[in-house]
């Protein structure tokens, strides 16, 4: 199910990437990544969750890293699942056009529950 999840927030960091980019709400083109979810974290942060920007100053100057390692550096993963993770995101970009119809919405809602469903 994480798989899924990194999936769809991928596709949605893409698109809202996109959006900002046509509007140019970026300085650049390479801040575009980094600028969107940062910004839209800290906003949040700031705005919905009442924190102070000094508050959220210190929780990140307070963070520490640490290196986690595994046995198995590598993820081996199937084609068959790459190809279906494939066919998500394909449906979930499909899903954020703006022309799109209600049949083919209902269309590729459709698609997209057969697809999971045989993931899971």
């Amino acid at each position: 199910m994480l798989n899924l999840a990194n999936l769809a927030e991928e596709v949605q960091v893409a698109c809202r990437r996109r959006i900002k980019l046509k509007k140019g709400d970026f300085a650049d083109e390479n801040s575009a990544m980094t600028e969107s979810d940062i910004e839209e974290t800290l906003k949040r942060l700031v705005g919905e969750l009442k924190k102070s920007p000094e508050e959220v100053f210190d929780a990140l100057k307070n963070q520490t890293v640490d290196l986690v390692f595994t046995a198995h550096p590598t993820q081996s993963v199937r084609k068959s699942l790459l190809q279906k993770h494939g066919r998500i995101r394909n449906c979930l970009i499909q899903l954020y056009a703006k022309d799109i119809t209600p049949d083919d919405k209902q269309e590729l809602d459709e698609a997209l529950q057969r697809e999971v469903s045989l993931t899971a």
